[in-house]
């Protein structure tokens, strides 16, 4: 297939001054706060290795502020270091402190700024030409001669450290971006049928906008659905109580939407039968009516097995989000269930998102499952049609060079 925008391919990149937005968003325990899966860092490890022979300066983000998972990025430089990478840390992103560090980078080394997100500024999204006025783009874009963007997972965030650069700077996709892009676009490229979405996770809001938008495509046949989406559908649906709302961030703007979504798409859209809640520290899967207020933490073991046999029947299946709340390892069930039927299934599979694409690791699916995306909201929004706003950027980038 023929790309819109411009790869390593297309420019000289041996002994420049490179910029590199990665995303190493990794899956963390929320009590150690300690990286619990690394593959996000291993799949930007072709595009490191490519520019081996350059001055590497790399830029990422890790969780929110707010967040369990919102931390620094030295855990990250250290696992670098592990993979064979000549990798430093800096705490600093574009102050005095940063700018020292990054004059200093040899052929060979790559520095690792802070965490981007620690930037209020990061926060902001708008349109390319906006929010490349952020302090960010303006301070460091004049230290690099290229701009390098490999960070799918975010790449439908219209954010300064995806988009801003591509304005300022000659700007190209990295080998992750390259690969996703076209092994999506081959992916979705299809007639086959059923064609299942299996979604869950938080991210509530957006995933209930998304998942409209793909329902209205007519290209999905069954759409089940788990973790917080899942509780959401069912206070929608009147199924569970609105106490169980409780967790989800965004309820209000969201619940009117999923139930908009149940009445026009009853045929489609596939709920949990039974549940999995939390009591006195143990797992007790139940009835809905035998919840008692206790915390709803996977889909039951009925919903799994119908679930399972749907999913191992398609033609297509993508996977976004977790069925529970998989930390927990008794509450993993639901989701191991799901990706065991995924990597079972004949059919084309992509599973999306770190937190899915992290357990198929740990249950070592990789090899049964057609492509594990290192996008989550990217993978789906891709799936909706949408083109990409880290897409949309190199693609203007591509014309200025």
């Amino acid at each position: 297939m023929q790309l819109t925008f411009k790869t390593l391919d297309d420019v000289d990149y041996i002994g420049k001054r490179i910029l590199i937005r990665v995303d190493m968003n990794c899956s963390v325990d929320p009590k150690t706060k300690t990286i619990t899966d690394s593959s996000r860092i291993e799949a930007i490890r072709k595009t490191l290795e490519e520019l081996s022979q350059s001055k590497v300066v790399l830029m990422a983000h890790q969780g929110s502020p707010g967040s369990d998972d919102f931390i620094s990025l030295e855990q990250h430089t250290k696992i670098l270091r592990k993979l064979g990478f000549n990798a430093t840390f800096v705490d600093d992103i574009f102050g005095d402190k940063a700018k020292e560090a990054i004059s200093k980078v040899k052929d060979g080394e790559i520095l690792v700024l802070q965490n981007v997100r620690y930037f209020e500024g990061e926060l902001k999204k708008a349109p390319p030409e906006e929010v490349a006025k952020e302090a960010i783009v303006q301070e460091l874009y004049p230290l690099f001669d290229l701009f390098v963007n490999d960070a799918f997972g975010a790449a439908h965030r219209s954010q300064a450290s995806i988009v801003g650069f591509t304005t300022v700077l000659p700007s190209v996709a990295g080998r992750l971006v390259e690969k996703e892009i076209r092994t999506l676009t081959e992916a979705t490229d299809t007639e086959r049928h059923p064609w299942t979405l299996v979604l869950g996770g938080s991210k509530v809001e957006d995933k209930v906008v998304i998942l409209g938008k793909l329902l209205a495509t007519g290209r999905v046949d069954h759409a089940v659905l788990g973790g917080l989406v899942g509780t959401l559908f069912l206070i929608a649906d009147g199924k569970i109580p609105d106490k169980y709302s409780a967790p989800i961030k965004g309820f209000e703007n969201a619940v009117s939407s999923a139930r908009e979504l149940i009445v026009k798409y009853s045929d489609t859209i596939l709920l949990p039968e039974d549940a999995a809640v939390e009591h006195e520290g143990n797992r007790v899967d139940c009835e809905f009516s035998d919840m008692n207020g206790d915390p709803f933490l996977d889909i039951g073991p009925r919903t799994a097995v119908k679930y399972a046999e749907l999913i191992k029947k398609s033609a297509v299946v993508f996977a976004n989000g977790p069925m529970g709340y998989f930390e927990k390892e008794v509450f993993a069930s639901g989701t191991e269930v799901a990706l065991q039927a995924i990597a079972d299934c004949k059919g084309v599979t992509v599973v999306g998102g770190g937190h899915m694409g992290a357990m198929a690791n740990k249950m070592q699916l990789e090899s049964e499952i057609t492509h594990i995306s290192t996008g989550g909201g990217a993978t789906i929004n891709f799936l909706t049609g949408k083109k990409l706003d880290l897409v949309l950027a190199l693609e203007e980038a591509a014309k200025r060079m």
